[in-house]
């Protein structure tokens, strides 16, 4: 009976321990769900801050560099006139301080404009071209510093070794230097073309006109460009030798093609821009301006692209070759950004409708994104690299399949983020009405934050992953591989599948509806509240549940221990293996059910309380219900106290039973070697029923009726205190006790050799039988008794 007293004192102690472990799982789930709703929000509050600071830089950037050249570009121009105006009175006051030189200088003008050709020598020549210049061949100034100033409807120039420098203005201007020396233009035209082809020299222009094409060839020589037309074009092929252009044009074309080392300066502003340093071994570009076409592109061997400032309705960066970074700042409808090189990063900063960067093949690479837009696109291929991602968009798409990390901070409608690198974690921070994350690979840590609609995980690596989902529809979480994963969920539904080889799963969540399968070698802690929580466990290792719900159901096909409390409607734990376990269940229904070896400690509160266990250990257990129901088969002890309407407890194996009941209805069998001792209180029946060698006591008290019967040899001792009727029956060899005390009818039947004794005092009838020979003693008291011993022996 000890154990009995056992069992109730444990019960108490668990129910207290267990109503403050489960109010502080509750409140520790509320308290993370907030922690983790509150983060999500300060950190898109603040990406989308970050986003529009960052863009909104850019655009006073941007526009303070187009204002600065459209302000620069006017005064070249103004610039242009002025030093043409000067140079010009400068060579006037010089021929006039030389009189000999003044009929020289008319003269050649003169024939000039009469024949549209003139002739220099290898000295330096000043020539003032006058004319229509629509024939004759020209002027041609050869060697020595020249200089020309022009105000003709065509002028062409041929220079060969020298400076020269050309002011003035004309309808169509062509010039072409053969030799080395720089050239200086400066004026306006209708349309421009220079052409410098000698091994050293530079190209200086500035001025406007309609088209502007200026071309340098060689082995080295810069080209400085400033001015304005409706198309502008800038070409540079020379070995040694740097572009810088600034100027307003519909359409720039800059090019630097080939040679060892060459930069591109670009400012300025178009309907379309394009610059481009085409093959070559080094040579960044730097691009400032505005355009509704801006394309900028680098395909030497080394060298980067620095995108700085720009806006257009489309921009389009693109770097191939060996080594080199791309660095973008700026604005347009559509932003594309592409590097493919073996070794250089892609830093973007910026906004449009739709941004693309592309990070494809090479050996190491790192992608920086701060931005927003309707759609982002992330896409990130080499060998190794980073991939950082800080903004927002209607849809942001990372696509990483490098070796190295994804850090994910921002919102958007829909975020998808997939990485598909042998190594490298992903740490995300965002929210989003849609949300999914795919990891596969080799290794690889997850620790993820997510606000969103919907929440899908998908996690195929060796790491440990830890996610807080918060979804206001459904979180979807699936991994493999190996690793511990905890989670902190919140949503209408819940769903987790982790099958890893081994590693444990720490589970905190709310739902209406948690669905939980696990499958590893590791230990699984669930503290879950909904409408409904299912979870499934397969493999090895323990379990603790803390689960509140309208209805909770557990079933563990692994081996190790089971223990935790289930609040709700319905409560079911399933055991198929080996371990034991030590649960509280408070519910309508609850149910424990166990297939394999262990003990059993538990605590059922319910409207049906029921315990099955197929399999050898012991069981104590306190059960309060309308319908306790207790079925052991195999070995162990049984120590039950059951308090309800109807308590029913089954034993089939080896081992001793000590049973409280109280009820209306109690029933005990016990069909085994041992002792059963069973304190029965009923208002209506008791059955005791032990079938096995054993000795087995009985108290019993009802009004109604109590019986007992032992089959098997051993000791059976029954005091039966009730109205109505005590029946107590004893087939088989041993002593045997029996006390009744009641009203109508007390039966007492012993078929066996042995002691018997019995006391009977009762109302109306009361019976005993022997049949066997021993000793046997009986007093009887009431109305009528009748004792019949039939064998050899004593009575």
């Amino acid at each position: 009976m000890g154990g009995i007293v056992d069992v109730f004192e444990s019960f108490v102690d668990a129910v207290v321990d267990t109503a403050e472990s489960f109010s502080d799982a509750v409140v520790g789930v509320a308290d993370t769900v907030a922690d983790t709703v509150v983060d999500v929000a300060d950190t898109v509050a603040d990406t989308v801050v970050d986003v529009a600071d960052t863009v909104a830089d850019t655009v006073i950037d941007v526009a303070d560099t187009v204002a600065d050249t459209v302000i620069d570009v006017a005064d070249t121009v103004a610039d242009t006139v002025i030093d043409v105006a000067d140079a010009i009175f400068d060579t006037v006051d010089t021929i006039f301080d030389a009189p000999e030189l003044v009929f020289e200088k008319i003269a050649d003008s003169i024939v000039y404009f009469v024949t549209g050709s003139y002739e220099g020598d290898e000295g330096d020549n000043t020539l003032f071209a006058t004319g229509l210049g629509l024939w004759g061949s020209g002027v041609k100034m050869y060697g020595g510093n020249d200089t020309v100033y022009a105000a003709s409807l065509d002028l062409d120039v041929y220079d060969t070794w020298g400076n020269l420098s050309v002011y003035g203005g004309a309808g169509f201007m062509d010039i072409n230097k053969s030799a080395w020396g720089n050239m200086t233009v400066a004026g306006l035209a209708g349309t421009t073309n220079l052409q410098h082809i000698g091994r050293t020299g530079n190209i200086n222009f500035g001025g406007a006109a309609a088209s502007n094409y200026i071309y340098r060839r060689g082995y080295s020589g810069n080209i400085s460009f400033k001015g304005g037309g409706i198309a502008n074009r800038v070409i540079s092929e020379v070995e040694y030798g740097n572009i810088k252009f600034k100027g307003i044009g519909a359409s720039n074309i800059v090019k630097r093609k080939g040679g060892v080392q060459g930069n591109i300066r670009f400012t300025g502003a178009g309907a379309s821009n394009v610059v481009e340093r085409i093959g070559g071994d080094q040579g960044d570009v730097r691009f400032t301006g505005v355009g509704a076409y801006n394309k900028v592109s680098n395909s030497a061997n080394r060298g980067s692209i620095y995108f700085e400032g720009g806006i257009g309705a489309h921009n389009k960066v693109k770097r191939r070759g060996d080594s080199g970074n791309v660095v973008f700042a700026g604005a347009g409808i559509s932003n594309q950004v592409i590097s493919e090189v073996k070794d250089g990063n892609i830093s973007f900063t910026g906004i449009g409708a739709l941004n693309i960067v592309k990070r494809i093949g090479g050996d190491q690479g790192d992608i920086v994104f701060n931005g927003a837009g309707a759609a982002n696109h992330v896409v990130n291929t080499a060998k190794y690299g980073n991939t950082n991602f800080t903004g927002g968009g209607g849809g942001n798409i990372i696509d990483h399949s490098t070796n190295g990390n994804i850090s994910f901070t921002g919102v958007g409608f829909v975020n998808k983020v997939t990485h598909t690198g042998d190594y490298g974690d992903i740490n995300f921070v965002g929210g989003g009405f849609g949300n999914i994350i795919t990891r596969s690979g080799v290794r690889g840590n997850g620790d993820l934050t997510i606000l969103g609609g919907g929440n899908v995980v998908t996690w195929s690596t060796t790491g440990e992953l830890k996610a807080k989902l918060g979804g206001l529809i459904l979180n979807r979480l699936k991994r493999d591989g190996s690793g511990n994963t905890n989670l902190i969920l919140a949503s209408l539904g819940n769903i987790v599948d982790v099958e890893v080889s081994k590693g444990n799963l720490n589970l905190t969540g709310i739902g209406a509806a948690n669905i939980i399968n696990y499958k590893a070698q590791g230990i699984l802690n669930a503290n879950l509240a909904g409408g409904a929580n299912k979870i499934n466990k397969e493999g090895s290792g323990n379990s603790i549940l803390y689960l509140l719900a309208g209805a909770n159901v557990f079933t563990d096909s692994s081996t190790g221990n089971v223990r935790g409390s289930l609040f709700g409607g319905l409560n079911v734990v399933t055991k198929n293996g080996n371990g034991n376990i030590n649960v509280a269940m408070y519910g309508g229904i609850n149910a424990l059910i166990q297939v394999g070896k262990g003990n059993i400690q538990t605590r059922l509160f319910g409207g049906a309380n029921v315990i099955v266990k197929v399999g050898d250990g012991n069981i104590s257990a306190l059960l309060f219900g309308l319908a306790n129901i207790v079925t052991h088969v195999g070995d162990g002890d049984n120590y039950l106290l059951m308090l309800g309407v109807g308590n029913i407890a089954t034993k089939v194996g080896d081992g001793d039973v000590i049973v409280g009941m109280f009820g209306v209805g109690n029933v005990l069998t016990h069909v085994g070697d041992g002792m059963s001792a069973a304190l029965m209180v009923s208002v209506g029946a008791n059955f005791l029923t032990k079938v096995g060698n054993g000795p087995t006591l009985a108290l019993m008290f009802s009004v109604g009726g109590n019986i007992f019967t032992h089959i098997g040899n051993g000791l059976s001792a029954a005091l039966m205190i009730g109205g109505k009727a005590n029946i107590f029956t004893k087939v088989g060899n041993g002593t045997t006790v029996a006390i009744m005390l009641a009203g109508y009818a007390n039966i007492f039947t012993h078929v066996g050799d042995g002691f018997s004794a019995a006391l009977m005092i009762g109302g109306t009838a009361n019976i005993f039988t022997k049949v066997g020979n021993g000793i046997t003693l009986a007093a009887m008291v009431g109305s009528a008794n009748i004792f019949t011993h039939i064998g050899n022996g004593f009575s």
